[in-house]
């Protein structure tokens, strides 16, 4: 028999391999590209931070937009799936007003000014939290829980005026 020529049946074979192939290979593709889109979605969400003039600019919801202070400037965000982090800058009388606000039960009146608490002595001069925030002396902390569970930590640098905003969503 002669090699060079081959039956209908050979060819039927060899175009239903090679469709079979085709097939494989655009599923596979598609698989990929649908993988790296959720990979490249995962890192803009946690691995990315955002820098922002003013609070007005910040592209996140409202739930975590109300967390800064609306007079805060030079603000850096990083957000994961139920935390938020900020660093901004705003002075200590602002924060306080915003905090009184922000934080206050119906009926209540806060006074945040009061509640506040000076800096760990064995957290001064250490990074903490993901946006590597370094306590110093002249940091002081404040700290509000919500009735879900969640909890918010601000860190406040009287003399610079510069906050780190640690939020934890439930």
């Amino acid at each position: 028999m002669d090699r060079s020529t081959s039956s209908p049946i050979d060819e039927q074979a060899d175009l239903a391999a090679q469709q079979s192939r085709r097939f494989v290979i655009k599923v596979s593709v598609g698989i990929l590209s649908i993988l790296m889109g959720c990979a490249l979605i995962v890192f803009w969400i946690y691995g990315t931070e955002t820098h922002h003039a003013t609070r007005s600019s910040t592209w996140w919801p409202e739930r975590g937009r109300s967390l800064i202070p609306p007079t805060a400037t030079d603000i850096t965000l990083r957000r994961d799936l139920l935390d938020h982090y900020a660093f901004y800058t705003v002075s200590e009388a602002e924060l306080n007003a915003f905090l009184d606000r922000r934080f206050a039960r119906p009926g209540e009146i806060l006074d945040s000014f009061s509640e506040r608490s000076p800096a760990n002595s064995e957290t001064i001069g250490n990074a903490i939290g993901p946006l590597g925030w370094v306590v110093t002396e002249d940091t002081v902390e404040y700290y509000y829980s919500a009735s879900n569970g969640g909890g918010y930590h601000y860190y406040h640098d009287r003399k610079t005026g510069r906050t780190y905003q640690d939020s934890a969503y439930w």
